[in-house]
C-alpha cells in the first residue's frame, strides 16, 4: 500500500499580523521590530534537519522586507504560496483590492503561485467571490478553509478533505470547479469536530493525539493539512499584553512548545507540498 503523503504548511508572517494582536496598542512596537525571519530560519532549520519540504504562505510585505527568503526556500525545494500583501482578511477587502495584492506579489516573487491561504482564514460566505479572483488570476488550490466555527472564523459544514468547492457556496462540492479546497484537519469523532491542524489547537491539544488522527486519516487515505504561524516558532517571540486574557490565552499559550510538537510530527508522520501532493495524487 502507497504511504499516504501528509501536507505542511508554514504561515510566513509576524506576530502583529495576528488576528487578536493586530487590534491591539502593542501592534504599534512589534512593528517597528520585524521578527519573522527568526521563525521562518527556525521552519527552515527544523525541515532540513528531517528532510521534509513544505509550503510556505507569504504574506508580500514579510517577502518584501527579505526577498532573499524565498529565493532560499525555493531553491530547497519548499514551495511559495500567497498569504495576502499585508494580512488583511478578506471581510475588510473588495475583489480588485485582493487581485492588485495577487498581482503585487507576482511581481515581488517574479512568477505565479499557485495556492493562496486567505489571512485569517477569512473564506466564508461573506468572501465567496474571493474564489472567483483566485480561478481568474490563475491559482490552482486555496487552503483556506477552517471547517469549525471559532471565536474568529470558521465555516461549518464544509467537507474536511480535499475537494473542489462550489465557487457560490464552498460549503458544497463541485466536480466541475476549476479550484481545489484543502481545508485545516479537523478530527471527527461522531457528530463532533475537533481542530488539531495548526496554530492555537495545535499547542493546545497533546501531540501524541494529533499523531493519532493523522495515522487514523492516513489509514483511510486522506491526508492531514497542518499549518504553522512563523512566529510561534521563533524563541524570542516578544508576549505582549492584549487587554483580554482570552485573547492573550489564544495567542501564547504553549507557544514554546510549538516547534518540539512540529519536530516530533515531522518525524512520525510524511509530509509534503501542497504543490507536490497534488502531483503526486493526479490531483492537478
Amino acid at each position: 500500500m502507497k504511504r499516504v503523503l501528509n501536507i505542511l504548511s508554514i504561515d510566513a508572517e509576524e506576530l502583529y499580523h495576528a488576528e487578536y494582536v493586530r487590534s491591539s496598542p502593542s501592534s504599534y512596537f512589534l512593528k517597528r521590530a520585524p521578527r519573522a525571519r527568526a521563525g521562518i530560519e527556525m521552519a527552515m532549520d527544523i525541515l532540513r534537519k528531517h528532510d521534509v519540504r513544505a509550503t510556505f504562505f507569504f504574506v508580500g510585505e514579510v517577502a518584501e522586507r527579505w526577498p532573499e527568503l524565498t529565493e532560499e526556500l525555493e531553491e530547497k525545494g519548499h514551495e511559495i504560496g500567497f498569504h495576502g500583501y499585508h494580512h488583511r482578511p478578506l471581510w475588510e477587502m473588495k475583489p480588485d483590492e485582493l487581485r492588485e495584492e495577487i498581482r503585487s506579489f507576482r511581481s515581488l516573487l517574479g512568477h505565479p503561485c499557485r495556492g493562496f491561504r486567505a489571512p485569517s482564514f477569512s473564506i466564508d460566505m461573506r468572501t465567496t467571490w474571493a474564489l472567483r479572483v483566485l480561478v481568474g488570476e490563475g491559482y490552482l488550490y486555496d487552503s483556506s478553509i477552517f471547517p469549525f466555527r471559532t471565536p474568529l472564523y470558521g465555516l461549518p459544514g464544509a467537507p474536511t478533505r480535499p475537494y473542489r468547492p462550489s465557487l457560490s457556496d464552498p460549503r458544497l462540492e463541485d466536480e466541475d470547479s476549476p479550484l481545489l479546497e484543502f481545508p485545516i484537519t479537523v478530527g471527527e469523532l461522531g457528530p463532533l469536530r475537533i481542530p488539531i491542524g495548526g496554530g492555537f489547537y495545535l499547542r493546545l491539544m497533546p501531540v501524541n493525539i494529533i499523531r493519532t488522527i493523522i495515522k487514523d486519516l492516513n489509514k483511510r487515505g486522506l491526508p492531514a493539512i497542518i499549518f504553522v504561524h512563523s512566529w510561534e516558532l521563533d524563541a524570542k517571540t516578544p508576549i505582549s499584553p492584549l487587554g483580554s486574557p482570552f485573547k492573550t490565552f489564544i495567542t501564547y499559550y504553549n507557544i514554546g512548545a510549538t516547534s518540539k510538537k512540529l519536530a516530533y510530527l515531522i518525524s512520525s508522520v510524511k509530509f509534503t507540498t501542497f504543490e507536490d501532493y497534488i502531483e503526486n495524487t493526479g490531483l492537478a
